[in-house]
């Protein structure tokens, strides 16, 4: 009994849920739904005179159709948002009325039965939800991300009037509700027009925001007045869209603006002129001290010209170098052990704090172009020739299965006449470098600017000490779990390694597709109970291993022995990182 008592519970909140949703979103109604409303609020009538509660319920209902009508049409040209005092009271009141249930369900039949009536749901403040399963880091981030739509002021209004809900004078407070609902409407029009600006006909909207320990995520909404430009679409079905890398972003607790790198959208069109995407920054990118490392490489190759280097001569390589200042690998971090700079007397160890505000400045929105558009030149025929000879009289095939055959000189030879192809390739068209939209891409040319303020949400977010490393120390030294995403922090200067990490069942856990590195991996819908770190020789992994697990026929050899048993043979070092509790 107590079971179906919980269960009714839990339906009942639902439907409270649905009715609370539907009655604070900005939208018309579409007739059906219009109908559905006014049929609702007839049976609640229906239900409430024939229990004594009459008088009460008609005053629910005046108001919920004075407030679906102002939802409707949008008060006098303005949005009507209502306040949250009101939204309290309202609640408190509906939960006690007979029939409620009843409307939810018709709202909810309505929603189901008519895509198009849910279609009409705003979107901005949704992004996620709408992004779904598409996402590569997807999950549920409603329990984590901010609303740019809502402002804190509503936030702290609510709770103030619930502690004092009970008490005072009710016609005082109606009064009151009315003058606060104009207040927050306007400030939440001025507000929710902060987060959307409009540019040569596209309009970019912020709609929420999460950050974390490991990265902050962005989503967002691009609409075009004109239908969306043709887009290539990847592997994983995502039309390949970017912010320009002369947009930038300025955190306040730093000293300088930062280019947006590599800023790819995880996203995925919802019409023909509405795009709806994320920006995931990786919190790496968001401590970068570009002064101190300016003034640090100024420092550095001043002491290289002083040792008699000059970093821009045509035949200076890292090699030269080591062997110039007596190393047997160059690296910045052993400058001091030959007598050089320190990288930590220049670079700040910069943190992010647990609130902060950011300056977006998006300068243009970049895509890829599909195949059948994309104008980009071939190579010429006489530079293809002029390899092509230089190959020919040092005795070097141009057969890319005879490569691995080939000597280091060799090797060494066939990498200079490659490069000096391509260099006279790009001297010739300039516009091919990827990133220009000259011939394989389109810009939507523009400037929207936006500040937005972050607060981190830490929640259920787990770092552990793993020490997956060599004789050296060197390998992953701790993984950081998100509700969202694992990270491994390395330490492997010469790069020597590939850190592989498996899920509970033994496979390779994904990327996520847009994290830009290899040692963050999308949680998704994989068992994480437990998963195992690996730390593998780079050539051994990339050449060997990894065409183990990737092989059409993985399934039939697994039989005999699974990628988790290779990897526990072959791996430089291993281990197992329980996360469940019970463990």
């Amino acid at each position: 009994m107590a079971k179906k008592l919980d269960f009714d519970k839990e339906k009942n909140n639902r439907n409270d849920n649905v009715i609370e949703e539907i009655m604070q979103a900005d939208f018309p109604l579409p007739k059906q739904a219009e109908d559905a409303k006014n049929e609702a609020f007839s049976r609640i009538r229906e239900m409430a005179a024939a229990s004594g509660h009459t008088e009460n319920t008609e005053n629910m209902v005046q108001r919920l159709q004075e407030k679906s009508t102002e939802k409707s049409t949008g008060g006098s040209g303005k949005k009507s948002t209502g306040t949250a005092k009101s939204h309290k009271k309202f609640k408190t009141v509906y939960k006690t009325a007979l029939g409620l249930t009843a409307a939810a369900a018709v709202f909810s039949t309505v929603c189901i039965t008519n895509p198009a009536f849910a279609e009409n749901i705003p979107l901005v403040g949704n992004v996620f939800k709408q992004l779904g399963n598409s996402m590569g880091f997807y999950g549920d981030y409603s329990k984590y991300a901010k609303q740019l739509t809502d402002s804190a002021e509503d936030a702290e209004l609510a709770d103030t009037d619930e502690s004092q809900e009970d008490g005072g004078n009710p016609q005082s407070a109606q009064a009151e509700d009315q003058n606060t609902t104009e207040n927050n409407n306007t400030d939440k029009t001025k507000d929710n027009e902060s987060y959307s600006k409009t540019v040569n006909g596209t309009t970019v909207t912020l709609s929420e925001v999460y950050c974390n320990e490991m990265a902050l995520y962005l989503s967002m909404t691009i609409h075009t007045e004109d239908k969306f430009p043709d887009t290539f679409i990847t592997s994983d079905g995502k039309p390949d869209i970017k912010l320009s890398e002369n947009s930038t972003v300025k955190y306040d607790y730093m000293d300088e603006k930062n280019n947006l790198f590599n800023a790819y959208l995880d996203g995925k069109m919802l019409d023909d002129n509405t795009y709806a995407g994320v920006l995931r920054i990786p919190v790496e990118d968001m401590t970068v001290d570009d002064a101190g490392w300016t003034k640090f490489y100024e420092v550095r190759n001043a002491f290289f010209k002083e040792k008699g280097i000059d970093v821009d001569s045509e035949d200076f390589s890292f090699d030269k170098l080591a062997q110039t200042l007596g190393m047997d690998e160059y690296s910045d971090e052993n400058l001091p052990q030959v007598g050089g700079p320190a990288i930590s007397d220049y670079v700040k160890d910069i943190k992010v704090p647990d609130r902060f505000a950011m300056e977006l400045d998006l300068k243009d929105i970049v895509g890829t172009l599909p195949d059948d558009q994309d104008t980009t030149p071939d190579i010429p025929q006489d530079l293809r020739d002029e390899y092509n000879q230089k190959m020919a009289e040092h005795g070097i095939s141009t057969d890319d299965a005879d490569y691995e055959s080939l000597t280091e000189e060799q090797k060494d030879l066939e990498h200079q006449f490659f490069t000096e192809m391509w260099n006279e390739y790009f001297e010739r068209y300039p516009e091919a470098i990827e990133g220009n939209n000259r011939y394989n891409s389109w810009t939507l040319k523009g400037d929207w600017k936006f500040n937005v303020d972050v607060e981190k949400n830490t929640s259920d977010t787990v770092k552990k000490d793993v020490n997956v490393v060599d004789e050296n120390g060197d390998g992953v030294l701790s993984i950081t779990k998100t509700p969202f995403e694992i990270t491994m922090k390395m330490q492997d200067p010469e790069a020597k390694y590939f850190a592989v990490m498996l899920d509970a069942n033994g496979d390779i856990m994904p990327y996520g597709g847009v994290s830009n590195s290899n040692n963050t991996y999308a949680i998704q819908d994989r068992d994480i109970s437990t998963v195992y770190i690996y730390l593998c020789d780079y050539y051994e992994y990339m050449d060997e291993l990894k065409g183990y697990y990737w092989s059409d026929d993985y399934e039939e050899k697994a039989k005999t022995r699974t990628f988790k048993q290779l990897l526990d043979e072959r791996a430089v070092a291993g281990t197992e990182v329980h996360f469940d509790t019970d463990k």
